[in-house]
């Protein structure tokens, strides 16, 4: 028995001998090595880890992001997260052949991801986003066919990607977001892929259309397609995906109608599609079967019809975006009855009717209702109603009535805008209450009354615009310290008086200054220069008088001067031609004396230069024909005459 037993012990052996001979030998050792040539390609490692950690001679398996099996002592887990390493990778990481995982995600590596990955054959996490990997993505990838999770995120790979990915079964979730990744996406994507759950190729260059065959992956729990060049219509097979939990399709070239398929899915709590050119309107029957929706975001398209009723069975929307569409009709009632909304934005639509706040039964916190053709008052009771409020839109429509003083009782109200509509009546002072204003729009109404500056204490307010109404009142001297963060005013086209006061050099913010068509008189301060955020000075059609004070020429962002009809006199400043990014100069109609400055023709950058009825005179400088820049230019109703030419 025993000498059979030997018998057989001798003819494996023999056997194998050829066919063994080309297995290499494998020991932990070729790991330790794989590691150091790693360790040779980082650049930087501010907090010297490698360096000091990973050193010849003590067990590699205790180096700091290794992790190593029990039974082999080999290499099952790289992990060098977020370390602010610098460098290449190194081939030789394919060597680590009992590797599971591999995590140098959120750092700086750059170069190609090398190809020898894909003999990472025991490989299920891949783990590289947030780092400046370029190049292609490795057809190698194809063979790594125990992976289930690979995470190539915001980095600069570009190419097509490799059809040979999504043959990969064991597949469930792929992230290539924020790339550069090109080409089109398999039609049978989904033929292999039967466990994938989540698929985000977002903010790439893909193009061509969305394979229909999606529907096959029945697993799918998220898909995001946003920011690419994807063309065609949603395929209606979408709607088979019965656990689609978030689709994301935004900003595309989509076309076609909205399948009304997709809100056959019971599991979708969040439907994505805006910046696109889908037509079609919103189901009759939109919330029968989705029910967990809570965000619908379907603005900038084309959609049409109506708003229908049955939206109150989305009982778990919070936020609806119908914004730049071309739906009619009015704001269903029944939108009242969904306890969990939240955010309601259908302006830039065709909207009619009265407001239907006083039907709500909810409390929002954003209402976007502007560019419709509503009509009617502001409810008195608004803020009783919505006293969450914190953004209110309802410009360019047909409303009038006075603004309510009940605004005060919104106390999160950060913006307001109510421009282009009828209002009449003055602001009322209890607004000055609404500490955490931010931004204010009354222009374009039939406002009139003092503005009581004096009430109003907004340090957090960065826009004022109450231009083209019937107000009037004077700037506070104290108007930065009020409003530190102020950074738009306008009040042209108005009543306001008085003069500009010289602490208005403090709104060390300040972008643009709009007090045109008023009644302002007194000097420029000298201080203005000091505005050096300051791009538009915008003071004409008043009454200012005095020179244009020199420190103008302090203001580098300065784009466009605006001091035409008024009472300046004196020299025009030289230092005007310095200003870099100056665009637009009116002076017109003032009382300057002497000649244009022959600096202004070093400018580089006006386009739009006004001085007619000026009193300027003498020689039009040549140098102001050598702006390559302008395309604008009057200096009629002066005492010019044309240069010599030698």
């Amino acid at each position: 028995m025993g000498n059979i037993t030997m018998t057989v012990i001798f003819l494996a052996v023999y056997r194998c001998f050829g066919a063994c001979a080309a297995i290499p030998i494998i020991s932990s050792s070729s790991d330790e090595s794989a590691l150091l040539a790693f360790k040779a390609t980082i650049t930087q490692d501010p907090n010297n880890i490698l360096q000091k950690n990973w050193t010849e001679g003590t067990p590699f398996c205790n180096w700091i992001g290794i992790t190593c099996s029990h039974r082999h002592q080999r290499v099952k887990a790289l992990n060098l997260s977020s370390k602010g390493l610098k460098g290449t990778i190194a081939k030789e990481v394919g060597n680590l052949s009992f590797l599971i995982s591999l995590d140098i995600s959120n750092n700086n590596f750059q170069g190609n991801i090398p190809d020898e990955l894909g003999h990472l054959r025991r490989l299920r996490g891949l783990y590289m986003q947030l780092n400046e990997l370029s190049g292609q993505i490795p057809e190698s990838f194809g063979f790594l066919n125990r992976i289930q999770e690979l995470f190539l995120y915001n980095n600069s790979l570009s190419g097509p990607i490799s059809p040979a990915i999504f043959n990969i079964s064991s597949f469930q979730v792929i992230d290539l977001m924020y790339n550069f990744l090109r080409g089109s996406l398999p039609m049978d994507i989904c033929h292999n892929l039967p466990n994938l759950e989540s698929l985000n190729v977002s903010f790439n260059q893909l193009e061509g259309q969305i394979p229909a065959s999606f529907s096959r992956c029945s697993e799918i729990k998220f898909l995001a397609l946003t920011s690419n060049e994807f063309t065609g219509s949603i395929p209606g097979k979408l709607g088979n995906l019965s656990k689609l939990e978030q689709l994301y399709l935004a900003i595309n070239n989509l076309t076609g109608e909205l399948p009304s398929t997709i809100f056959n899915i019971s599991s979708l709590t969040i439907l994505a599609a805006p910046y696109n050119m889908i037509s079609g309107s919103l189901p009759h029957d939109i919330c029968k079967k989705t029910t967990r929706l809570e965000i619908l975001y379907l603005f900038v398209n084309q959609l049409g019809g109506q708003i229908p009723s049955s939206i109150s069975g989305c009982q778990s929307l919070r936020q609806l975006s119908l914004t730049y569409n071309n739906v009619s009709g009015v704001i269903p009632a029944e939108i009242g009855n969904i306890s969990a909304l939240q955010s309601l934005y259908l302006g830039s639509n065709n909207l009619t009717g009265k407001l239907p706040f006083n039907f709500f039964n909810i409390s929002l916190t954003d209402i976007g209702l502007g560019f419709n053709q509503f009509s009617g008052d502001l409810p008195e009771d608004l803020c009783f109603r919505h006293p969450k409020l914190e953004y209110l839109e309802l410009q360019n429509n047909q409303l009038y009535g006075q603004i309510p003083s009940s605004l005060s009782s919104c106390s999160a109200l950060y913006h307001i805008e109510l421009s282009s509509n009828y209002f009449t009546g003055g602001i009322p002072a209890e607004i000055g209450n609404i500490t955490g204003l931010k931004r204010i729009y009354l222009n374009n109404n039939y406002l009139a009354g003092e503005v009581t500056f004096r009430f109003f204490y907004f340090p957090s307010l960065m826009t004022l615009n109450l231009g083209s109404n019937g107000l009037s009142g004077s700037i506070p001297h104290d108007l930065c310290f009020r409003h530190p963060k102020l950074e738009y005013l306008n009040l042209d086209n108005n009543q306001f008086h008085g003069q500009i006061p010289s602490g208005i050099s403090h709104c060390s913010a300040m972008d643009t200054l709009d007090l045109f068509g008023n009644k302002f008189t007194g000097h420029l301060p000298d201080n203005i220069g000091n505005m050096s955020m300051l791009r538009n000075l915008v003071v004409g059609r008043n009454n200012f008088t005095g020179i244009i004070p020199p420190t103008i020429g302090n203001m580098s962002r300065l784009l466009i001067l605006q001091l035409g009809r008024n009472n300046f006199y004196g020299k025009i400043p030289p230092e005007l031609g310095k200003l870099p990014i100056l665009e637009g100069v009116f002076l017109q109609a003032n009382q300057f004396t002497g000649e244009i400055p022959p600096e202004l023709g070093q400018s580089s950058s006006i386009g739009r230069l006004y001085m007619q009825s000026s009193k300027i005179f003498g020689e039009i400088p040549p140098s102001i024909f050598n702006i390559s820049t302008l395309r604008e230019l009057d200096l009629s109703g002066n005492q010019l005459s044309s240069f010599s030419v030698s």
